[in-house]
């Protein structure tokens, strides 16, 4: 995999670092999660690896397995706790300027609407 520059001066590795405040959802050892400012679904979280990964590549390549479980078990935990099993979810994670990624730190965006 070519190697590309984890650039710390983007707004998700500022709300990790609390530099930022966000409107919390959840967090774990290697996770945070926030509602979207700019939400595209009655239900829109974003799931963001607190280690420095650019994209989902970069995340599944050089992450250790805890991240990458932990990560995982969140995005689960969000789906239950958001009650999103009964209607169903979308998750989306862009990539590049191709993937129209706007923020250069891996996320994942949780969709759907509450079941409630």
């Amino acid at each position: 995999m070519t190697e590309r520059e984890y650039n710390k001066d983007n707004v998700f590795y500022k709300i990790i670092n609390k530099e930022i405040n966000s409107n919390l959802v959840l967090e774990g050892k290697h996770f945070i999660a926030i509602n979207d400012i700019s939400p595209k679904a009655p239900v829109h979280v974003l799931i963001i690896p607190k280690g420095n990964y650019i994209d989902y590549a970069d995340f599944v390549m050089n992450a250790t397995d805890e991240e990458i479980i932990d990560f995982n078990k969140g995005i689960a935990t969000i789906v239950e706790q958001m009650k999103l099993l009964p209607g169903g979810y979308k998750l989306l994670s862009n990539s590049g300027l191709f993937g129209q990624q706007e923020v250069p730190h891996m996320h994942v965006h949780i969709l759907g609407k509450s079941s409630n």
